[in-house]
């Protein structure tokens, strides 16, 4: 196959070619807001040039003999110096490049899969006499990886895992004459599992086994040395429960320091929250939040009720996600994106891994089956992660169902008011619609004649790879056809739409890399993005009331500050206050969103974290100007805070007693402080938890922004609810 070049190179070398032939004006003509999808895309489609320069093509995804054995052969380097967590990595890489047999093949025996719960019924049959010799010599490699592998996980105390490896050495060929090897490293697992009985009856198979090989004895006398004292252990200890599998998640306390050390990078991707109360018409979302419109905002997200800090808003799963491909691709999964201590390769490409049989299953009959040619040659386009989340979003909603679809969004897009774009028949916006990203705005009318041009270049290249994949344009029995210029123009005008929607709408997939060894050092790292109706529907603001979190492919919007009721919900698109001045903050948005920020932030200008002031100055409850302390009345409305005045702390209307607010926010302060030492030591109890959020609803009540300290403890708020969600924890 060809090699694959990169849009950029081939979009500049299209805009040569027409000023060459003195088209530019010509083409620039046809792009422009008040154009039609339908004019644009089809126009470029008929462009010869444009099917000319703008070709991708399809490179090799297979996989390699000799790339597997290469990356086994430098995780043994590591082994050796047991580096565990790098000969891991290079052993999943092996296994990942070494030939799979079919995924019917490996479907008979469910039994073998690496992540398959076996743990209820452990092989204890004879260990396998051999395989024809066809079998050992075209999954060698593969089985060499597995048996490496277990290896690795075996030091690691994942006993389970380790079994499941063995199992799948053995399956796909592991050389007969090694088969003691592994036999005793799996007796040595069930034996660390207090399965005693299993352990025997495996040990005795396989002493077995090596009578019938016809080696010289003395070739295998350790062999045999070591499964009798395996045997023997067995015999003396009495068989008793078996403790669960180390849970990498809170590092149990039966494990040892040196073995919790190892596993700092096997952390397990937590359960997201529920939603207790949901929306009854956004399932994703909470009853505490209902949607608003206006002609100025748009769609946006309302406080019912009061919210205080760490409340969660909404639990979403998108509509469809991707990892980026450069970093990501082989070390989380592409189904649900929770990182693979033990990742499952597609059986024919050696780009992407499942974390599980069941995410490999539905990924392969959806998603990945009709991608899985063409990944590479995405990857080399480098268009950036909006377009290969447009690429799944088509192929993942198949052809046929956009051709029913598409034109009934269409109308509803005509007929519909704004504010009901999204919901279905039955009145529910579903997460799990298509519709409901299908209807996210673009900002068509605001983008300029190159850009329209651009994107629709995108679609087209997009387009093409379709046509190129032939898992695309296929009928209801899966039988590819050649499309007609209908079938062309109805997806690429559709890519077209996610070309533009998708950079106003898409939002990050994270993962905190925790540093143990700093835990003020632990940052954020994308790795991927999302198509989510749900967090789309939120407004951005330099000073959010709210921010995201992930669990996998699950995003968890939670309050991180004092939400009053009738209060907009907002989100930050990036663009914080603390971070950047208002000017820069503005154009940004300004050229991602096309929107002019209103925001307090950039209303007031206020100042980036680093000019903050640590003084907290009590603020007036009508108006939100200081307070005069000495003389206990706001500065300028003369609303009295003195002792006389009552003690109305809980309306937000009113005055308060100063002296007594005074007092109760330095001694949360102090509080707050302790938390801190507290969760940058690696804490992240409830107790803390609930002392943060505390400082910072006093602070939106009764203090003047902005200030350092609540900046401070909305970071550390921040910090708390992602070390919840997906982590990766590593040691400097």
């Amino acid at each position: 196959m060809a090699q694959a070049s990169c849009f950029q190179e081939m979009f500049a070398n299209f805009i040569k070619k027409l000023k060459e032939l003195d088209k530019v004006k010509e083409v620039s003509s046809h792009f422009s807001p008040e154009h039609s999808l339908e004019d644009m895309f089809s126009y470029l489609w008929g462009l010869d040039e444009a099917h000319t320069y703008l070709r991708p093509s399809l490179t090799d995804t297979s996989k390699s003999d000799a790339e597997s054995e290469r990356l086994r052969a430098e995780g043994n380097r590591f082994y050796q110096k047991k580096i565990l967590d790098k000969a891991l990595k290079l052993y999943n890489l092996s296994i990942m490049s070494a030939p799979h047999p079919t995924l019917s093949q490996m479907n008979r025996n469910s039994q073998a899969d690496p992540n398959y719960d076996n743990s209820n019924n452990i092989k204890t049959l004879p260990m396998p006499e051999g395989f024809d010799k066809s079998n050992e010599d075209t999954y060698r490699s593969l089985a060499l990886g597995y048996a490496n592998r277990s290896a690795v996980l075996f030091e690691l105390e994942q006993y389970e895992k380790c079994i499941n490896d063995i199992d799948m050495a053995l399956e796909h060929g592991y050389p007969k004459l090694l088969h003691s090897k592994l036999a005793e490293r799996k007796a040595k697992c069930l034996i660390s599992q207090r399965k005693e009985t299993e352990a025997k009856q495996l040990l005795q198979s396989s002493l077995q086994a090596l009578n019938v090989i016809s080696l010289d004895e003395t070739k295998t006398k350790a062999s045999r040395d070591a499964l009798h004292q395996l045997l023997q252990k067995c015999e003396e200890v009495g068989p008793a429960n078996s403790p669960s599998e180390p849970d990498c998640t809170n590092m149990p306390s039966y494990l040892s320091s040196a073995t919790k050390e190892k596993l700092l990078f096997t952390y397990k991707t937590p359960k997201p929250p529920e939603l207790l109360h949901p929306n009854p018409t956004i399932p994703s979302m909470a009853s505490a939040v209902r949607l608003a419109f206006s002609p100025m905002q748009g769609r946006y997200l309302v406080a019912e009720r009061d919210i205080s800090p760490g409340e969660v808003l909404v639990v979403e799963e998108g509509y469809s996600r991707v990892l980026h491909l450069d970093s990501s691709l082989r070390t989380h999964c592409s189904g649900c994106l929770a990182r693979c201590l033990t990742p499952l390769p597609c059986p024919s490409c050696s780009k992407v891994v499942f974390c599980s049989s069941a995410c490999r299953i539905r990924g392969l009959a959806s998603y990945h089956g009709r991608e899985c040619c063409t990944i590479s040659a995405l990857a080399a386009l480098d268009m950036g992660k909006n377009s290969v989340l447009a690429y799944r979003l088509v192929i993942q909603t198949s052809y046929i169902y956009l051709q029913d679809t598409v034109p009934i969004l269409l109308s509803e897009a005509w007929q519909c008011a704004p504010e009901t774009l999204g919901f279905n028949d039955s009145g529910i916006y579903d997460s799990s619609d298509y519709r409901t990203i299908y209807h996210l705005v673009t900002n068509k009318k605001s983008r300029s004649v190159s850009d329209l041009f651009k994107r629709c270049a995108m679609a087209l290249i997009l387009t093409k790879l379709l046509q190129e994949s032939r898992t695309f344009f296929v009928n209801a029995m899966g039988e590819p056809f050649v499309p007609t210029h209908n079938d062309i123009l109805l997806t690429g005008c559709t890519l077209f739409v996610h070309m533009m929607n998708l950079p106003c709408n898409a939002h990050s997939i994270t993962s905190l890399q925790v540093d143990v060894s700093n835990y003020h050092r632990s940052s954020s790292q994308e790795i991927g993005c999302g198509a989510f109706g749900v967090l789309s529907l939120t407004n951005h603001s330099c000073n959010p009331a709210a921010a995201r979190s992930s669990y996998g492919s699950v995003v968890v919007l939670r309050a991180i500050r004092f939400i009053s009721h009738g209060e907009e919900v907002t989100d930050c698109y990036g663009e914080h206050y603390g971070i950047k001045s208002a000017e820069s903050r503005m154009a940004t948005l300004m050229q991602q969103y096309y929107f002019h920020c209103s925001c307090d932030p950039c209303k007031y200008n206020w100042p980036t974290y680093l000019s903050l002031t640590s003084k907290l100055k009590l603020k007036c409850l009508k108006c939100s100007k200081a307070i005069n302390c000495d003389k206990q009345e706001c500065t300028k409305c003369k609303l009295k805070y003195n002792e006389s005045a009552g003690n109305d702390l809980g309306t937000g209307v009113g005055s308060y007693y100063c002296t007594d607010i005074d007092k109760q926010i330095k001694q949360a302060v102090i509080n707050y402080d302790d938390a801190y030492k507290s969760i940058i030591e690696g804490t992240n109890s409830t107790e803390n938890f609930n002392i943060v959020c505390e400082i910072i609803k006093l602070i939106d009540k009764y203090v003047e922004q902005p200030n350092k300290v609540y900046f401070e403890a909305q970071e550390t708020l921040k910090h708390c609810l992602d070390r919840q969600g997906s982590c990766v924890f590593k040691k400097e």
